[in-house]
Parts: C-alpha cells; structure tokens; sequence
C-alpha cells in the first residue's frame, strides 16, 4: 500500500487541525508527450476511456451514489495497481480497504476519485505527472516502479468521511 501513499511533494496542502482542511484539488496537468503515451498504451489494450482535462483518462464503471469524494474526505477503498505490463505494483489484501485523506493521495488518485461516489468503482490510467513523476519509486511487492510510468489503478471506494 505504500504505492499509494505520496510524500509531501505530491500533497495539495497541509492540515492545520482536524476540524480545518486546506486541502483542495490538484490543478497538474500532464503534457501532451505523456498523453499521448497513455493513448497509445489504451490503443494498444482496445480499451476506451475518456480523457479528464488534466490528462487523466478513466473508465468508470459504477458512479456510486451520494456525495462525490472530495479532498478534505477520508476514503476507505479497494485497489489494484499495475504497471503497463500488467505487472501488479500494490493491491489491498482481499476483504481489507486501505483508508487515507483524500488530499494525501497522489494527484491522479485524487482527481480520479472526484469522479466517484460512495460504492462507485473507476479504472484511472495516471501520466507520470500526475503518479510518481520521474523519479523510480520502490514498493513493497515491486521493487520499484520505474521512472515516468503511466499507472493504472481499478479502485472501488467502500466509504466516504
């Protein structure tokens, strides 16, 4: 799970205290090289996804109801994260949820989430900008993912706080 936890470089603002949140939605976009490098990779599968203005492109599979998750929201989700190789980076154990403030995510994770209610469930294809950048990022059942890979995450979100 350490995959998806991002150092405070990735963090779109600081909380003060519990009761005030400053965290707000990342505004990164990726450049069009990296778009282009995830249109490829999704050309490539036959997979259609629609592109976020950022450079994010998702599959939504259910919008889930209610509220949608918001940054100052802690999320309680299940994952899968995977290099384009198909090669699994990092998932919650079967039957456990890995809970953490929307706002502390990586960028692409939080504006991917956005999209999604509670009990909703996305496909993202992240841009490097928008995951672990250019540096290579080392995790517990990878070694390391690679600098400048594009992620993709299949995430279901079992509750919003």
């Amino acid at each position: 799970m350490i995959a998806i936890i991002v150092v405070s470089l990735f963090t779109a603002g600081c909380v003060k205290d519990a009761k005030k949140c400053n965290f707000v939605l990342p505004t990164l976009t990726a450049p069009q090289a990296e778009r282009v490098g995830v249109q490829n990779y999704l050309s490539s599968k036959g997979i259609n996804a629609t592109l976020h203005p950022s450079g994010l492109y998702y599959t939504i599979a259910n919008t889930g109801n209610g509220s949608k998750a918001e940054p100052c929201n802690t999320v309680s989700v299940q994952y899968t994260g995977k290099l384009t190789n198909d090669s699994i980076f990092d998932a919650t154990p079967s039957g456990s949820v890995y809970t953490d403030r929307m706002g502390a995510l990586m960028p692409g994770l939080q504006l991917g989430l956005n999209l999604i209610g509670n009990g909703g469930n996305i496909i993202l294809y992240i841009p490097p900008t928008l995951g672990f950048g250019s540096t290579p990022y080392p995790n517990a059942i990878n070694p390391i993912i690679p600098a400048n890979s594009i992620l993709v995450y299949d995430i279901s979100i079992s509750s919003i706080q």
